[in-house]
């Protein structure tokens, strides 16, 4: 399945488990990362569990399983 066809589902609700949408800021809960925040650019997988591409204000990105985010605070 391409990205298009994942957000897709994601705006129609057809992806329950998918918590996150594009824009939404997140902090990194591990790696070198680790506390940054940075905002929900893409969901390029579901499998093993959704997968996104998170892009931090210095213009660099990381890719990062759904449980290894949390909600920033606005």
């Amino acid at each position: 399945m391409i990205h298009y066809e994942l957000e897709q589902l994601r705006v129609e609700g057809a992806l329950p488990d998918v918590i996150y949408k594009f824009g939404d800021k997140v902090r990194l809960k591990s790696g070198e990362r680790a506390g940054e925040v940075g905002r929900i650019v893409a969901l390029i997988s579901l499998e093993p569990a959704p997968y996104y591409v998170i892009e931090f204000p210095d213009g660099l990105s990381e890719n990062a399983i759904q449980h290894e985010v949390e909600r920033a605070r606005q």
